[in-house]
């Protein structure tokens, strides 16, 4: 195991293989025999990756950084509101102990809570590899389903999040139980009285952002109407039928979540 950046670097490359931080995602592809690398790296060991730094304007929050480590952290609590609020949906304490947002970002699912986040709070994402360093914001970073723009020789080295302690935030989720559940949609929001940052999980290929809808909350002033938002919200996604639920539930349950969101955050104004 490597314990610092020339020594991870140095095991990159060629080989098909795998770096690990918590291990909650890829150990289950690899047991279920979707994915069977050569090597696996583990970052147990690294030095510099496990700290949460304030950084002015932004947050720094390092790949070891784990879920658990994310809920406990008064920095994150009071200056990125959203992400304690969707950390703690994800999973049991024990996989959030193991856990880590990096982890869940490189995974790069559609229905990952943590990432709905990341878009929320104008994620950039600190990539390091053998030929330095680059950053890239989270809605480009993810290609797909499982794909990044990550090379062989690269790995997340670090995450930014914008400070948004003025935003009032909100994160609803439906699944097929209360706890523990995958998503069959989720609606995640930051608003503030004159911009509304919102973001849809499970219903796209990537999560998906309804930026129309967005522009039309900043624009709109007197004249807003809840039904205009929500069909041009709706435009933004582009659901499938699966094992978990239909086309029509997960666009039927988006409308609603985000009729929700608008109606708490009247009340709470």
């Amino acid at each position: 195991m490597p314990v610092d950046e020339r020594e991870l670097k140095s095991m990159l490359g060629g080989e098909d293989c795998k770096i690990m931080a918590g291990g909650t995602d890829l150990l289950v592809r690899i047991r279920s025999g979707r994915l069977s690398p050569s090597r696996i790296v583990s970052l147990a060991r690294m030095k510099g990756m496990d700290g949460i730094l304030d950084l002015g304007e932004d947050v720094s929050i390092g790949s070891r950084v784990t879920m658990s480590e994310l809920l406990k952290c008064e920095l994150i609590a009071a200056s990125c509101p959203i992400l304690p609020m969707v950390v703690r949906e994800i999973g049991s304490p024990q996989i959030r102990n193991r856990a880590t947002l990096a982890g869940n970002l490189v995974n790069a699912s559609p229905a990952g809570d943590s990432i709905m986040a990341l878009y929320l709070s104008n994620a950039t994402v600190v990539i390091s590899g053998v030929n330095g360093e680059r950053r890239e914001k989270v809605s480009s970073f993810i290609k797909g389903p499982g794909r990044t723009t990550l090379s062989r020789d690269e790995y997340v080295g670090a995450i930014l999040l914008e400070k948004t302690p003025g935003y009032f935030p909100q994160f609803y989720k439906v699944g097929q139980r209360s706890a523990m559940a995958i998503a069959v949609a989720s609606v995640g929001s930051l608003i503030s009285g004159q911009e509304i940052r919102m973001a849809f999980g499970s219903v796209a290929p990537t999560v998906a952002v309804p930026e129309k809808a967005c522009e039309y909350f900043e624009k709109a002033g007197e004249k807003f109407d809840d039904g205009e938002f929500a069909r041009l919200a709706m435009l933004a996604i582009s659901p499938i039928d699966d094992v978990r639920a239909s086309a029509w539930y997960r666009s039927t349950v988006v409308r609603n979540l985000v009729q929700r969101t608008l109606n708490v955050w009247r009340k709470k104004g």
